[in-house]
């Protein structure tokens, strides 16, 4: 499942989507759910690697490495 598969159904706007990278556990983006039409297509084409809810407005998603 790629990034943008993820972030294209959530229809809440007010969820705040925090990007990690495996490999490294860095934060690459935290923004709100209703941008994620701004990011560039090489990340929202990456794979994700896992995805937890931590609260009712809060999604932490990590990527595998790109490539």
């Amino acid at each position: 499942m790629k990034l943008s598969d993820i972030l294209s159904v959530l229809t809440t706007p007010n969820v705040t989507v925090t990007v990690k990278d495996l490999t490294s556990g860095a934060e690459i983006v935290s923004m709100k759910a209703s941008g994620y039409a701004n990011l560039e297509d090489t990340l929202e084409n990456r794979t994700v690697a896992q995805w937890q809810i931590t609260s009712a407005t809060q999604i932490v998603i990590v990527l595998n490495p790109a490539g």
